[in-house]
């Protein structure tokens, strides 16, 4: 079952961060809040954190529920591996479609989350989310309208690429995705903004996040840092494949 939710009542203009692809990285996810309080300091007002896709490869799974499913101001869209851990038993584990790899991230958190957090993303996060902010309406989507799981919106393609995407879904002016490299496509219909991955390095880029003025559209980049070694140390205690520790360090394995 794919959980979808609607926010029909429009909500008043503000600005707000997005981020894709925590997956678990509790340092990362600190290191933005950190950030956000340093932008808040300086005079933005940034009212609300998006997630796109939670869960995955790093072993901090039971920590960072607690944390976003607490918050009040932070909002998870389901991800990959999020719906992967919402849908997992053991009794179906043998026709799973996923690859073994991606089988022992899933099961290694199911067995590290407790029920509650199971629970959590099972009924309260969902696969997508549009809502409307004064006069423009925003979709949040993991993968891509039609198909917001296993679905990937791709950067640099040529505009007409986008323009497919968002002529179906022409009533929002900003489509929001995730992905593991921030961009952002004008088209005719509307944008196209991804915020790149929050939870991994790729090679040395650090990790990004946008944030977005609902009123303008206007979109900028910022990136965090953390600490790779202690992730790298914690990696290595938690029983989760090895190859994790390259995603960590480059986002992908080689």
């Amino acid at each position: 079952m794919i959980t979808i939710k609607k926010i029909c009542a429009s909500m008043i203009d503000m600005k707000f961060a997005v981020v894709s692809n925590l997956h678990g990285n509790l340092l990362a996810i600190s290191s933005l809040l950190s950030e956000i309080e340093k932008l808040k300091e300086e005079g933005e007002q940034i009212d609300r954190i998006y997630v796109l896709g939670v869960f995955g490869y790093f072993p901090y799974a039971k920590e960072v529920c607690k944390l976003i499913s607490n918050a009040n101001n932070i909002i998870a869209i389901r991800g990959f591996f999020d719906h992967a851990i919402s849908r997992f038993s053991y009794e179906e584990e043998g026709k799973s479609e996923l690859s073994e790899f991606e089988l022992d991230i899933v099961k290694w958190n199911y067995e590290n989350l407790d029920r509650e957090c199971r629970r959590w993303i099972r009924n309260e996060v969902p696969a997508f989310l549009a809502e409307k902010f004064g006069n423009n309406e925003i979709l949040f989507v993991y993968g891509s309208p039609f198909d917001p799981i296993r679905g990937e919106v791709k950067s640099k393609q040529p505009t007409s690429y986008y323009e497919s995407i968002l002529a179906p879904f022409r009533k929002y002016e900003l489509l929001i995705v995730a992905g593991k490299e921030e961009f952002i496509a004008e088209t005719a219909y509307g944008k196209v903004v991804c915020p790149g991955a929050l939870g991994f390095y790729q090679r040395e880029k650090k990790p990004s996040y946008a944030i977005v003025d609902s009123k303008t559209l206007d979109v900028y980049f910022g990136n965090i840092e953390f600490d790779r070694a202690k992730v790298e140390s914690r990696i290595k205690e938690s029983g989760l494949p090895e190859e994790v520790v390259e995603i960590l360090y480059h986002g992908k394995i080689s």
